[in-house]
This record gives structure tokens, sequence and C-alpha cells, in this order.
């Protein structure tokens, strides 16, 4: 035994020393093109969105706090979970929504003993309100880097998400943001997560039955804020 042993290994060495790699195959990496234009991605955008079952729909900046208030009245929510107004695109976003008569909840957990009971109300909670990092036109997916001001369950634990965004966040696919995002890894570690949402919340049984709204919201709303 000993015998074949070192002779199936001299034969594996053998063959080791006398292998060659093939030729690596010609890549043509893509050029640096000029991206599309916002108005291009946004169209995209929407119709990725769109087949998704998710709302696409674009404001001027002016008229943007008195849509997101009408989307909230529509649904019948006196309260908003929502981030920080330094994290929106929207300036006194958050002030025309308490005007509304809309209580605005930044979503703060504390630790200890009440943190379960506050998690309970916050899921009371139908609506939710974020910004965004990217909004990616190819497969119509927003970017959110949650963190301090930026309570994750404002895009996962509400009925309806509604997120804001403006035109220089677009971007032609997952990649381009990457690429336009040096210091992306800086961010995420002052992130506590990275979230991906990609129209509403879809899960599937053993038979395939199809339900909306289970673990995130059953609704999506992208709001484009143009200048």
């Amino acid at each position: 035994m000993p015998d074949s042993r070192s002779a199936i290994l001299s034969q594996i060495r053998q063959s080791l020393a006398a292998a060659r790699l093939p030729p690596a195959p010609s890549v043509e990496l893509p050029s640096s093109a000029v991206p599309p234009p916002p108005s291009e991605l946004a169209e995209k955008f929407a119709q990725e969105l769109r087949a998704l079952n998710g709302a696409f729909l674009s404001t001027r900046q002016a008229e943007a706090a008195a849509l997101v208030a009408r989307l909230v009245r529509e649904r019948g929510a006196g309260r908003v979970l929502a981030w920080g107004g330094a994290h929106l695109p929207v300036p006194g976003l958050l002030d025309a929504l308490r005007q509304a008569g809309v209580q605005v909840d930044a979503g703060e957990v504390p630790p200890g003993p009440d943190r379960a009971q506050r998690l309970a109300d916050l899921e009371t909670i139908a609506v939710g309100l974020t910004g965004v990092d990217a909004a990616v036109a190819e497969t119509g997916t927003l970017v959110l880097l949650a963190g301090p001001g930026r309570p994750r369950l404002a895009a996962m634990s509400v009925r309806a998400h509604i997120a804001v965004f403006t035109p220089d966040q677009l971007h032609a696919t997952l990649a381009a943001w990457l690429h336009a995002r040096p210091d992306l890894a800086d961010a995420l570690r002052a992130r506590s997560a990275a979230l991906f949402v990609t129209g509403p919340s879809r899960t599937a049984d053993i038979e395939m039955t199809l339900t909306v709204g289970v673990h995130g919201p059953g609704e999506v709303i992208a709001v484009l804020v143009e200048p």
C-alpha cells in the first residue's frame, strides 16, 4: 500500500509540473461611455419599477411636500416612520407633514427592557418615508444605507414605503453606482445596514402561491424630485 500511495503521489507531482494553463480568453471591458441623461434613466427606472407593481411619481421640489402629504393622507395614516430631515432631499418635508396633522416618528429604539414594547409600537405605523442613496435604473432598485437618522424599519416594517430621491441619485446600473462611490467602504462602516429594495415584498410558498407584503412593504412608491 505505501508503494502504491507513493506512486500515485509521484504521478500527481509530475502532472502538476508538466501542466500548462490555457491562454487567457480575450475579454473586452465596457468602455467608459457617457452615462445616459437623467430623463432617460428616470424613464427606465419607472418602467422597471412599474413592472414589479411599484409606483413611480415625478414632481418639482416646490410641490414635493404637498405630494408626499397627500400620499400619506390617502393611506389613512396618522403617523409616519421617517428618516431625519437632513437625509431627505426636500427641505421642510417633515414640517409640512406635521402641519398636515401627521405625527412624524424618528424610529429610535432604546436598549433595555422597553425595547420590545417600542418595536411593537413602531410596527403599527403603516407608512414609511425615506430618502435613498441610489436609484438603479436597470432593475428599478432603491439602495438605502441605514444608520443614525435613517431607520431601516421605515423601509421594512411599514405597509407602504415612500422613497424620495433626486435625478443625481439615478444610476444606469449597480456597477455604475459603485464606480461613482469610491468612498462606499467607509460609508458602510458608518451605517448599520444596506438595503436593496426592488419593488414590493413578495413571498411564494411551496405551491408557488405569490403573496405580497408579508416580509416587507406591500407598496413601494418612488418619488423623483426635480428642481
